[in-house]
């Protein structure tokens, strides 16, 4: 049932019918990537977990632990697992920008000015992103800096390519992307809040990557922390 949703949702959108990815049904003006209906009930992640809950990413970290944030618990088993598969699969940029539009609001109405002075997109290599046209991760980093005002930065470069992190345990995500993320220009993160951004945390190795790439470089941030649509939901 998900994905005859999912694939009606896309020949909608293809058409120039706006649909929500969650329910499939058309947007009314003036709602933004979900309905107002699914935007109520969307089960958010609970913000005084997310820190400690990851708190092992930033373990061995050149910087303090920052602002880490993610908008909702992601269970593939449910329908609001549709927001990042049509996100990131469906050649859909769009909405992956206004989804950071719409969290980005979120983070302000909570923060009022976020604690981060710059975004950073988790990278693509050049041969994933002429595939798939886009990178989900820039998109949602420039909608959440369309609503908050913060820049988005371009220091985190893909070295190589790597395999899917799909169905690999945590061992086998960590060893798939080691090395693979490189720092451009260390010396602009001198002192800056950073927030790195992607479209889902599971067990956090490509983040973890990423910061052990900005700790490795000579950059020497204020702190480190991620911004994310999507944390993987970790039954008790």
């Amino acid at each position: 049932m998900n994905i005859i949703r999912l694939l009606s949702g896309f020949m909608a959108d293809l058409t120039g019918v706006r649909t929500c990815p969650v329910c499939g049904r058309e947007l009314l003006d003036g709602e933004e990537a979900i309905c107002i209906g699914c935007l109520s009930t969307l089960p958010r992640t609970a913000t005084q977990h997310m820190p400690g809950r990851y708190a092992d990413i930033f373990a061995n970290a050149v910087a303090p632990q920052g602002l880490t944030e993610a908008w909702f618990d992601y269970d593939p088993e449910s329908p609001y697992a549709q927001i990042i598969r049509r996100a990131k699969y469906y050649d859909s940029p769009r909405l992956a920008r206004t989804l950071g539009r719409a969290f980005g609001r979120e983070l302000t109405h909570r923060y009022g000015t976020l604690p981060v002075d710059v975004l950073l997109p988790v990278p693509m290599h050049w041969i994933k992103r002429m595939r798939r046209s886009y990178n989900q991760s820039e998109e949602i980093a420039g909608g959440i800096s369309e609503t908050t005002g913060i820049p988005v930065g371009d220091n985190l470069t893909a070295l190589h390519r790597h395999s899917t992190q799909t169905r690999k345990n945590n061992e086998a995500r960590r060893a798939n992307i080691k090395g693979t993320v490189g720092v451009d220009a260390p010396e602009e993160l001198q002192g800056l809040r950073i927030a790195i951004v992607d479209d889902i945390v599971t067990t956090g190795a490509t983040i973890a990557e990423c910061v052990a790439a900005l700790s490795l470089s000579g950059a020497r941030p204020q702190t480190i922390g991620f911004i994310t649509l999507g944390a993987t939901y970790q039954r008790r």
